[in-house]
């Protein structure tokens, strides 16, 4: 499923998509077979910052489950995580990672004899010194040609530390029979290049991250995510103009992008543009009234603004989202403050 397809699924069903992690994100959805690890197999920021504020993570075949659009298994679950685990020689807290990233399909914590062969296979791998994030990345290349392997009906084989070699049991394949990964995507596949460009930015190549981002961009003008992530960059770089410019595309493409939003107000108010980011933060608020940040931020800025009455509003409205964080103790303060200039005749 893509990205802009599952966002729309979200929204349909009354929640609210939004790219990345925050402490008021109600579920992590892992793509599957998408980007879930670093190249030294530690997790993606979003996965860590799911893990640091206990926001519960989903694989997308869950996802799908939830949505009403997972297909039919007939197999039989029959196994635990442990027994799974002991069977395939893989310690428990992979097996967990294998359900996350769809490359195993646990049904209410069971797992069936598909599972425990694919397990095993990647046990194998494991024991010749592939990292997991290179078997997820090669296996994710191999849908971009492929959508409908699994690995029921894929062998692996090591070829080096950073390659594996996949045989397809049956159906498309080359006149040998084999694909040699990782594949090159196409750069006229959109979904391939903002993958290849998020590699590139966990990498660290931000040059190759912005070349890919934006030919991806062009592939697919209607994809908000792309430019969020585009900005994201460009601000991280310092390049404050050509990131509003980005965030501005994205918010274009999806009007209730929330992030999108407040990380614009971030960059418009970085330059000095307070009232402007106001209206983002507003906006931002919007499509998601229960965005606590951008909530605070509002309150923060109206307050520089001197707009005592409205900053009380917003800080009050925060409170009631967050009342016992260190960052409540800072609103409470900041709310004491306003009402004081309120009563006082400041300008509200």
């Amino acid at each position: 499923m893509k990205r802009a397809d599952a966002f729309a699924q979200v929204r349909r069903a009354g929640g609210t998509p939004r790219e990345g992690v925050t402490k008021d994100t109600g579920v992590l959805i892992v793509g599957e077979l998408g980007w879930p690890l670093l190249d030294d197999g530690r997790p993606s920021n979003s996965l860590a910052q799911a893990r640091t504020y206990g926001v519960p993570i989903a694989s997308e075949r869950r996802f799908l489950e939830w949505i009403g659009r997972s297909a039919p298994d007939d197999q039989a679950k029959a196994y635990t995580a442990r027994q799974l685990a002991s069977l395939s020689k893989l310690p428990e807290e992979v097996v967990e990672q294998l359900g996350l990233f769809g490359l195993i399909a646990p049904e209410e914590d069971r797992y069936g004899f598909r599972d425990l062969a694919a397990a095993r296979q990647i046990a194998s791998l494991l024991a010749s010194g592939i990292a997991l994030s290179v078997i997820t990345k090669s296996l994710n290349d191999v849908r971009k040609w492929l959508p409908d392997a699994r690995l029921s009906s894929l062998r692996l084989f090591p070829e080096s530390s950073d390659s594996i070699l996949v045989e397809q049991l049956a159906g498309r394949t080359d006149k040998k029979g084999q694909f040699v990964l990782p594949i090159t995507p196409d750069g006229a596949d959109a979904d391939a290049l903002f993958d290849a460009a998020r590699a590139a930015e966990e990498a660290g190549d931000r040059q190759s991250a912005e070349r890919l981002y934006r030919r991806c961009q062009q592939a697919d003008p209607n994809d908000a995510a792309i430019p969020f992530n585009l900005a994201n960059l460009l601000r991280a770089d310092g390049l404050s103009v050509q990131a509003e410019a980005a965030y501005r595309d994205a918010v274009k493409a999806d009007p209730r992008f929330a992030s999108a939003w407040y990380n614009l107000a971030d960059t418009l108010d970085d330059q000095g543009r307070t009232a402007e980011a106001v209206l983002c933060l507003k906006r931002a608020l919007e499509a998601d009234p229960g965005y606590s940040d951008a909530l605070f931020n509002l309150a923060l800025l109206q307050q520089r603004l001197e707009h005592y009455g409205e900053a009380a509003v917003s800080w009050r409205k925060y409170l009631r989202l967050d009342a016992d964080s260190p960052w409540a103790a800072r609103a409470k303060r900041a709310l004491k403050l306003c009402e004081i200039q309120v009563a006082a005749g400041e300008p509200s």
